[in-house]
Order: C-alpha cells, then structure tokens, then sequence
C-alpha cells in the first residue's frame, strides 16, 4: 500500500503540489498512508531551541547541518510532507538510500529517497530523517537558494512557532489546545498538511497554511464564478514545476476576507487549477497573509493556531 507524500517545497517554490508515492517496505517502516515516517530519534533541549527566521522569497529558512557537514541553508515549511534535499547537495554528501523505500512521481520520475543519519537545527537534533532529492536549484533559479526544505511535522510532540513579526523560530516541547476554535484549528486525517478554514466574500473555503509559499491567498479556479470580483482575472505569472508550467491568475474581490477571527487586509485573490497528480486543486495561504502572524504547528495532535502577536 502506497504512501503519498507531498514536498511542499515544490508547492510552495513552484506553487503546485508535487505528489510522491512511496512504498515503504522496510521492517523499520510498516506499509501505511500519510506523511514520511517521523525521525527516529527527536531531541529537543528543556527551554527549546530559538532561532533567527532567514528569508528566501518570503519562505523562511534555517540553517542545518547534516552528518556534521554544513550549515545548510533550508526552508522550514509547514506545507512538506517530507523533508527534502537539493540534488546537487545530495552529490555533495552522498547520502545513502533509505532501506526498503521506493518512491514513484508523477510523469514515471522516480525521485531518490535518502537517509540523513543526524541533522542538527539550532540545538534541536533529528535522528534518522528520511528525505526525497529533488532538483530544488532549477526551480528557484536565483543566486543562493536554500539547499533543500526541511517539512515542520518532523518535530513530534512539540511545537513549532514562526513568529513573523519577530523573525524568529522556536522548537520546544507542548502542546496546543483545542479550547480556542477561533485561532486553533484541527487538521483532517486525510490530509497530512496543516488546513485553516477561511472565508472569502462570504463564501466559505479550506486552504493549506503553507509557510513554504511566498504568496497570499490562492483558490481554485471554479471560485471564479462563485465570488463578487471587482476586477477580471488576468494572468499574472506561470507556476514553474517538474510536471511542466500552470498559468495563474489574479482578481480583486468584492468583501472581506477572514481567517478564523481574524480578519486580513488582503483584497486580491490568485486562482490556479494546479492540483496533486492530476487530482482536485486546493487552496493555500503563505507569506503575503502570515507575514503578520505567530503561526504555531502541533504535528503531534494535528492543530495549528493562528494568532496575532502579544
């Protein structure tokens, strides 16, 4: 039984979802659906680890260092189901084949999936991280690019924070709670990436929270016909991916657009019918939205809380 696997990296540097069928196979990972095993160990300090939020294209990034080697500069994304390395890094270190673990893309691509045996982040430490090499460099094409992403579920039984507004990370131990509806929501088991419930103009949506997209708000294109618009969509770029290039569009919208109690001074809404292996698009939020949040992950429990900094 496969187990489908989304980098948001691809999603999120290239906003279209990039399916992975994985076949676990290994005694040490029974066959199951849902995101990449977590990391085989996961060490987090007492007080938790901070760190300084970088910035690539509004995704924020961390510095890791991978079997002693590094720092690495990789985006920390809330939108990855699994972690993933850049291929020119991955000939750099040479990193061994996990055991047992076949991977089919979409198109017949069958990406490499490799065992990082440590990889450091601040004084967080991850034991045995499974990742998919992809071709990160060519789909962000600029000078720098971060090296790989590394997927915010692969800290289980702690709480990932990205406080926006005081470009800082943390990694320590809780959990959230399910009292505030309003500003913690609760994820589907169907769907291993972080979902929020918005509401735009009065109509009502479910979108991915993808720190790993440097845009705002994004639909499909079916809610074209469904929402008060101000201005005719017009096409506003191409969504670069490995599965070839997706035309976007962007449209004013006519009423506000609200995210749980909150609502966003945002008015422009993109719409793309980019969706995972040919399946149904969905939506998502990154940077344009976040960037005026504390956004925190419980992958353990399955909540992310939005909240507006104290």
């Amino acid at each position: 039984m496969p187990v489908t696997l989304k980098p948001a990296t691809v999603l999120k540097l290239a906003a279209a979802p990039l399916l992975l069928a994985i076949t676990l196979s290994s005694p040490a990972f029974p066959q199951h659906h849902g995101p990449a095993p977590a990391p085989a160990s996961v060490h987090v300090p007492e007080a938790g680890t901070a760190l300084q939020m970088g910035d690539a294209g509004g995704r924020p990034t961390v510095d890791v260092m991978i079997d002693g080697k590094g720092p690495y500069r990789f985006i920390l994304d809330t939108g990855a189901h699994i972690s993933v390395i850049d291929t020119k890094l991955n000939d750099e270190l040479a990193l061994p084949a996990a055991p047992g673990v076949r991977a089919v893309a979409p198109g017949g691509r069958v990406p490499n999936i490799v065992t990082i045996k440590e990889l450091r982040v601040g004084d967080a430490i991850l034991g045995g991280v499974i990742g998919a090499v992809m071709p990160l460099s060519s789909l962000m094409n600029e000078e720098g690019a971060p090296r790989g992403v590394l997927s915010a579920s692969s800290f289980p039984g702690h709480l990932v924070t990205f406080d926006y507004p005081a470009k800082r990370i943390t990694i320590a131990k809780g959990a959230l709670s399910r009292d505030d509806s309003d500003t913690v929501f609760a994820y589907d088991t169907d769907d291993p990436l972080p979902t929020v419930p918005i509401k735009v103009a009065g109509k009502e949506a479910r979108v991915h929270l993808d720190t790993g997209s440097g845009y705002g708000l994004s639909l499909p294109t079916s809610y074209v016909g469904e929402l008060s618009l101000t201005t005719k969509p017009q096409e506003v770029r191409k969504a670069k991916t490995l599965m070839g290039e997706f035309p976007v569009t962007s449209a004013q919208v006519q009423g506000p657009i609200q995210l749980g109690r909150h609502t966003l001074g945002l008015t422009e809404v993109q719409f793309s019918d980019i969706g995972p292996s040919g399946g149904s698009p969905m939506g998502n939020i990154g940077y344009e939205v976040l960037r005026g949040f504390v956004i925190t992950l419980d992958s353990k429990n399955r909540l992310i809380r939005v909240a507006k900094p104290s």
